[in-house]
């Protein structure tokens, strides 16, 4: 007897022996027909497969026809039986059926049911047929051992953690059969050959993997599993399934190029094959493709398009790591734009001031938009609807958003796609202006709700860091009092010391050694001022708090013109509308006169500081220019308005500018700045009228 007919009887006998024992012993447990009839038809098959072994030859049984599909078919229904009642459908239920979870279910039956039925025609047919017939029923073969490869995995990414010692024996071993399948037959079909011990081996690794399937058939299956459907699952099933489909088209085509004969033929089967394996990698690391594919397996599997445990992990992870490469603010935009599979965005973040400013882009440039005032068309609707902003459902339909009127920056760019406010009780802490999806879709209620629930979160955090940073400006005015301190030591010693030459001058003022210590002390003495006043060169005491008065603006900035003439460049004055303000005289003086004396320290003697006064219908425009050094993009961004931070080296402490913008916003106005390295910086201050 052939070896190869012995290899065939030996998986039939362990095939009946195991059907022996689901009739007498696991009768009664889940899923026991669809195990008996899947034994039964696999003895059938390896019967067959040993009888046409030992009545011909090895070769001529290239496959067993008919019974190869029977053996396929029972341990697919074992599989989509198992799959059934992962999702709590293992009986005739028509209200789980009528569910999201029956109709895939339903899907996978079906479309399972009509590949086989083209599968089984195929092996119907007489070998006159079709020319090729029997590489066409090897590729059948080879398809069924993919689509069973795709079902083992299905069982087993659906199965609970815990649940799933019940069920991995049989996917081990059922996957362990299909893949055999697999690597035989595409030997066969893409070298036209068949290695003649692989062949042999099929009926004894049939039979192999026949007590895994006992055990696992041995362990009673759970009725009451609730139904887990893995996102991952469906994604990574689809994308396998799109690659096998691929690559059996690729052997096909490869195939019928190798039919051309020749080296020629040889040539282009080779390129061919290679250059789709490199379309192939091209497409699955392509994040569009791969946002797409998310896409539709939400649309047609999930009736949520979200797993939620995982996307508010992911979220939360973002915005609580510390990542010195990415800064924060570009990380909250990364947070919420990925929930959506958006490329980018833009984040503004209500100031002190009440405006709303850009505190962060990602994957957009570096935008320059101006502030938005808080009380805007769109930072008010915000505020008062929290709708999400949909720009092209705007442009198509404006009254669905009332009189909501967008200002033109954000209309005008093309790669604007949403306006997501970020709240945090009642308070727009800002927004967040997404760019275009790699998956062009609309929004959905879903994706609404998804994005002002993560909108909030991030509302959170923001305020938190706002907080942290407070209390870090907090810790370094302790620092600059305790540094007070020891300047106050400083002058109180140079005074101790004036004070004894003024006590010992009236007995010894006419002796030449007391004439020249006093001299060495008045010098220590001046040495030491001068060393406190370079370090307090620029910081402005604090004014008293001084109950508002009605003063001419004009006259006050010709006072501080004048002042100021000590100084080169000369500032000039320029007033094209004057106006009365009611605001702390001192203060405000204070606050002009530190930025025209930054502005004359930053330009050269030959450049120029100009001071303007203008007047709308809301506020007083007091502007301070000059044409000097400038101000570089980041510090002007991220840390003019910061205590402590100068450009200015040792010649400064960075609190003057800190101190303008703080009592320009106690005066109810605010303060813009723009600024280009090398060619000057205008500061302009509003005062509401």
């Amino acid at each position: 007897m052939p070896i190869t007919a012995i290899s065939y009887l030996i998986a039939a006998a362990a095939y009946l022996l195991l059907a022996g024992l689901v009739l007498t012993r696991w009768r009664h447990r889940q899923g026991s027909t669809w195990m008996l009839v899947a034994s039964l038809l696999t003895t059938s098959w390896a019967a067959y497969l040993a009888l046409l072994s030992w009545r011909f030859d090895s070769s001529s049984a290239m496959t067993g026809g008919v019974f190869e599909v029977a053996r396929n078919i029972g341990w697919f229904g074992l599989l989509l039986t198992t799959l059934a009642s992962l999702n709590g459908i293992d009986r005739l239920d028509k209200a789980r059926l009528q569910s999201n979870d029956g109709r895939t279910l339903q899907t996978w039956i079906g479309s399972t049911a009509a590949f086989l039925l083209v599968v089984t025609a195929l092996f119907a047919l007489p070998a006159s047929a079709m020319q090729n017939l029997e590489l066409w029923r090897s590729l059948a073969i080879l398809s069924m051992a993919v689509v069973g490869l795709i079902l083992v995995e299905q069982v087993y990414r659906n199965t609970p953690p815990q649940q799933r010692w019940q069920i991995k024996f049989l996917c081990l071993a059922l996957g362990g059969i299909f893949a055999f399948d697999l690597f035989l037959y595409a030997d066969l079909v893409l070298f036209q050959s068949l290695q003649s011990p692989t062949w042999q081996a099929r009926g004894i690794v049939s039979a192999m993997v026949v007590p895994l399937i006992g055990i696992a058939f041995s362990r009673r299956l759970s009725r009451q599993a609730e139904p887990i459907i893995s996102r991952h699952l469906l994604f990574h099933t689809t994308a396998l399934m799109g690659s096998g489909l691929y690559l059996l088209a690729i052997g096909i085509a490869a195939y019928f190029i190798r039919q051309l004969g020749g080296d020629i033929g040889t040539l282009l089967q080779a390129a061919f094959l290679f250059g789709a394996i490199l379309l192939l990698a091209l497409v699955l690391f392509s994040g569009s493709v791969r946002a797409r594919l998310r896409v539709f397996v939400s649309k047609h599997f999930f009736r949520y398009r979200y797993d939620y445990r995982q996307e508010w992990l992911r979220l939360t992870g973002m915005l609580s790591v510390e990542d010195q490469m990415t800064p924060f603010h570009e990380r909250c935009i990364g947070a919420i734009s990925e929930l959506v599979e958006s490329s980018g965005g833009i984040l503004w973040v209500r100031r002190d001031d009440g405006w709303y400013q850009i505190e962060g882009a990602l994957n957009l440039g570096t935008p320059e938009y101006p502030p938005e005032s808080p009380s805007g068309p769109l930072v008010s609707f915000l505020h008062r609807t929290n709708w999400i902003i949909e720009l092209a459902e705007y442009r198509s339909g404006p009254g669905l958003y009332g009189d909501l009127s967008l200002p033109d920056w954000l209309l005008q760019d093309a790669r604007h796609w949403a306006v997501v406010p970020l709240l945090k009780g009642n308070v727009l802490e800002g927004f967040v202006v997404l760019a275009q999806p790699r998956a062009p879709h609309r929004i959905d209620w879903e994706e609404r709700d998804l994005l002002k629930t993560a909108g909030r979160q991030l509302a959170v955090y923001i305020a938190l860091v706002r907080t942290q940073e407070a209390l870090l400006e907090a810790r370094q005015f302790e620092a600059f009092h305790r540094l007070a301190a020891y300047l106050v030591h400083d002058l109180k010693n140079v005074s101790a010391q004036l004070s004894l030459i003024c006590s010992n001058a009236e007995r010894h003022r006419d002796k030449p050694e007391f004439i020249a210590d006093a001299f060495q002390t008045v010098a220590n003495a001046r040495d030491r001022l001068e060393r406190t006043q370079t370090q307090l060169r620029n910081v402005q005491p604090p004014s008293e708090k001084a109950a508002p008065q009605t003063i001419p603006l004009a006259a006050l900035l010709e006072e501080i013109v004048a002042e100021s003439r000590d100084e080169l460049p000369r500032p000039s004055l320029e007033i094209r509308q004057s106006t009365d303000l009611k605001v702390d005289r001192e203060s405000l003086k204070n606050s002009i006169q530190h930025l025209v004396r930054n502005a004359q320290q930053a330009t050269t003697e030959t450049g120029f500081v100009r001071l303007t006064l203008d007047v709308d219908p809301d506020s007083a425009q007091i502007i301070v220019e000059d044409n000097g050094s400038g101000i570089d993009r980041d510090f002007l961004q991220r840390r003019l308005f910061r205590p402590f931070q100068t450009t200015k080296g040792n010649a400064g402490m960075g609190i003057g500018l800190y101190e303008v913008r703080d009592q320009i916003t106690r005066m109810g106005g605010r303060i813009d700045v723009q600024s280009q390295l090398g060619e000057g910086t205008r500061f302009t201050l509003m005062l509401p009228r």
